[in-house]
């Protein structure tokens, strides 16, 4: 199992966290709702930055009160994730109006070009930051590992988190668990 350098945020700092996103002062509405779109989708869905930007028209669908999302991770291997309308219904709605991507992009900068990883971090920092949360590396695939320990925290499956991550080897989740203190705990009370 390899080592993860990334200090995950606890449940308060995620809560922080997620009303910053919503209050932070993006420069102009409409790349503020695609800002706060593309972050909402990274953090609540636990998908990788390159997968966020790569997303096309066509890979997102309504179903009932969520949306699915086909994305294409690492050996271009497709998965599917969701996210909860309620989440994002008034971003998206304002960003739907306004975009003026190339091609069938779902996101895109002002010249209607792919948006950057790079350009996506300074914005997850930018929001750490506004709110005080300063870890070792403050970088949006915190986003991804934030994702996975608290969906590990909340359901303890392994496999879900393999599953939503789309990783092909179950070692490879298996780096969320180390976050569990509760799992941690309950080896202290048995001794």
């Amino acid at each position: 199992v390899k080592d993860v350098n990334y200090a995950t945020p606890g449940k308060e700092e995620v809560q922080k966290f997620i009303h910053a996103i919503d209050v932070y002062p993006f420069n102009k509405s409409i790349l503020a709702a695609r800002n706060r779109l593309v972050i909402k989708i990274i953090l609540y869905t636990g998908i990788r930055v390159s997968e966020a930007i790569n997303i096309n028209i066509k890979d997102f669908t309504k179903d009932g009160d969520a949306y699915i999302i086909q994305v294409r991770g690492k050996g271009n291997k497709p998965r599917i994730v969701m996210i909860k309308e309620k989440i994002i219904k008034n971003d998206l709605e304002i960003w739907f109006e306004n975009k003026c991507c190339e091609g069938n992009l779902f996101f895109c900068n002002q010249k209607g070009k792919r948006l950057t990883q790079a350009y996506i971090g300074r914005l997850v920092e930018q929001i750490l930051l506004s709110v005080g949360i300063r870890k070792e590396k403050n970088s949006a695939h915190m986003l991804r590992h934030t994702f996975a320990t608290l969906l590990y925290q909340n359901s303890h499956d392994l496999i879900l988190v393999q599953e939503s991550l789309g990783h092909s080897d179950i070692n490879t989740s298996r780096i969320y668990t180390h976050f569990d203190k509760q799992r941690l705990k309950r080896t202290t009370d048995i001794f």
